[in-house]
């Protein structure tokens, strides 16, 4: 009898271990196969490599971005514009593992989940290459290049979107590098102070500046009572025993809020920062998704509103001017920038327009997703603030002819003791509407003297090129 209740015993634990096992795997199958799969230090996944050729990538007009040729039986990835994507494309290779869209979206360019088993299994036997899914991104070559050849020279980036679908139209980021050269560049590369091989439109976070007014406005406009239509600006202002001033110590004289965003007056801005108070300030940065996901289809680092529940006076003026703690990333701003022109509308951000299989059938399309972030009448109402800064203020460089175009500068101080240049703004003519970000890192000048033009120009060229074509 004894022995018979140790064998139970015995039986009930190996089950226990059994079922154990079982739930492991399930867990893993289900919860993590996926990150071991795409991780791009996966060996198996190497190996299985040599014997696939990644699939295409496209503009979104057909011209081919990256490619695969077999050489000497093996596939060899090549990148036809060097340096041009290699912050939107990235790189592809055994000894380094993969960047962006090379390792994002691997599954699809390996076809690791293919349109059809039966076919794959043929391709194995036959001993053909297997081939993978191509990719059309929603970027235009042409305004690519252009946003390439006005970051010449300069550390920064630039990105610019439909506006109304959320479609990256171009992102560009400075410094870069070769991928077809990375190989032998990599450790001049992961040395470089300068940090090459970092995409800033996505990952890089910047101080925003008087950028941000725009988020603050949008707070004041919610909460009138709070607005002087006849602020007398005298240049600087005392809060909490911290004097702090306008750009250059410029006193502007009596202004209301228009006035006040045109001409970028930081007093005035940190008064009514200080009066809305935290809760205030908090609320309507997280509904711009500040310390929020933003929801795209790529890897977006999170902007920073890194504040507790009682924000003290000092840091709410601050926060007002866009200086203290909070951090942007240029593609988070230019969604910003859109919000404004699209009746309130914040657009999810997306690269891919459409995943095809060898066979050129659609398996995937990039898909719209909208939030709503202010009503209908304040994003009216900072619309038309936003034109007249261009029109009569600090804007004024970012103007194009037979074109409206809104806009916001931003100097931005920073540890580096030299100014970030930023430019923020829209544009429209006819149906074509396009948002953009411009950030020139460590400029040392003002947004509306170095940033804006630059950002007219790209907007010129996208609206050229109508946006959505």
């Amino acid at each position: 009898m004894e022995s018979n209740k140790k064998i139970i015993h015995l039986i009930v634990v190996i089950s226990l271990l059994f079922l154990s096992i079982i739930g492991y795997l399930t867990y893993f199958q289900i919860f993590r196969a996926t990150a071991i799969l795409d991780n791009p230090y996966n060996k198996r996944q190497w190996e299985r490599e040599d014997n696939t050729l990644r699939g295409r990538i496209y503009d979104r007009n057909g011209v081919v971005l990256a490619e695969s040729d077999v050489v000497n039986e093996r596939p060899v990835r090549s990148y036809p514009h060097n340096q041009l994507y290699s912050h939107v494309i990235g790189y592809s290779y055994k000894q380094y593992g993969r960047s962006a869209i090379e390792s994002h979206y691997n599954q699809q360019l390996m076809a690791l989940n293919p349109e059809s088993p039966v076919a794959r299994i043929r391709e194995q036997l036959a001993g053909d290459m297997i081939k993978g899914n191509d990719l059309i991104l929603t970027i235009d070559h042409e305004i690519q290049r252009t946003a390439e050849r006005l970051l010449q020279g300069k550390m920064g980036s630039i990105v610019v979107i439909n506006s109304t679908t959320g479609e990256i139209l171009s992102m560009v980021s400075k410094p870069d590098f070769n991928p077809n050269t990375l190989v032998t560049d990599w450790g001049q590369l992961v040395n470089d102070e300068r940090s090459p091989l970092m995409n800033r439109s996505t990952n890089g976070l910047y101080a925003p500046g008087s950028t941000y007014k725009t988020v603050i406005t949008a707070a004041i406009l919610e909460n009138i009572y709070i607005i002087d239509e006849n602020y007398d600006c005298t240049g600087s202002i005392i809060i909490d025993g911290y004097s702090l001033s306008d750009y250059g110590n410029t006193a502007h004289g009596s202004l209301d809020l228009t006035e006040s965003l045109v001409v970028s007056c930081n007093t005035n801005f940190a008064r009514m920062t200080v009066d809305l108070e935290g809760e205030k300030i908090r609320e309507i940065s997280r509904k711009f998704f500040m310390d929020r996901p933003i929801q795209g289809d790529i890897p977006i680092k999170q902007s920073r509103f890194p504040y507790g529940d009682a924000i003290e006076p000092t840091d709410l003026a601050a926060i007002g001017i866009g200086q203290g703690r909070l951090q942007v990333t240029p593609l988070h701003m230019a969604l910003i920038a859109s919000t404004f022109a699209n009746d309130g509308i914040m657009m999810n951000p997306y690269i891919i327009g459409e995943v095809q299989s060898p066979q050129g059938r659609a398996l995937e399309r990039g898909s719209q997703q909208e939030n709503r972030v202010v009503s209908h009448e304040i994003a009216e109402e900072i619309r038309a603030m936003m034109i007249a800064v261009v029109e009569r203020g600090t804007g004024r460089r970012a103007a194009i002819p037979g074109a409206v175009v809104g806009g916001k500068t931003g100097t931005a101080e920073n540890e580096t003791g030299r100014s970030h240049a930023w430019f923020i703004g829209f544009a429209n003519r006819g149906e074509t509407q396009v948002a953009v970000a411009v950030i020139l890192e460590s400029q040392g000048e003002a947004g509306g003297v170095a940033a804006a033009p630059i950002a007219g120009e790209i907007m010129q060229e996208a609206l050229r090129r109508g946006g959505t074509n």
